[in-house]
């Protein structure tokens, strides 16, 4: 995956257009990993961005896998990053992001 092809992944509007389907938060290594899903016809695609240095963590409520409400502002101090749908939201601010997998896969139309 190129750095053009990350840095469109990685915009609010990109990933709210996603589902949400995997949320590991990571006390020990002070990270959360966030998984998206998209498909088109038989194309999947999948993808993981870990936040490192996390810090301001807030859950409230969980829903099922979907499309969320994802914006991510970058700031002096790192990124502050924020999802949420009905019922439910997670806040939290991060030093990093990044890539940490992706793949594409054959899907069920």
């Amino acid at each position: 995956m190129s750095a053009s092809d990350t840095a469109a992944l990685m915009t609010s509007s990109a990933l709210s257009s996603r589902d949400l389907f995997y949320v590991h938060i990571d006390e020990r290594q002070r990270s959360i990993t966030l998984g998206f899903t998209a498909q088109e016809g038989h194309e999947g695609f999948e993808f993981f961005i870990e936040f490192t240095d996390v810090r301001d963590v807030v859950v409230r409520g969980w829903a099922a896998p979907g499309h969320k409400d994802v914006q991510l502002t970058q700031t002096v101090e790192g990124i502050t990053v924020s999802v949420e749908a009905e019922g439910s939201s997670l806040s939290f601010r991060a030093a990093s992001m990044s890539v940490a997998r992706s793949r594409s896969f054959h899907a069920a139309p």
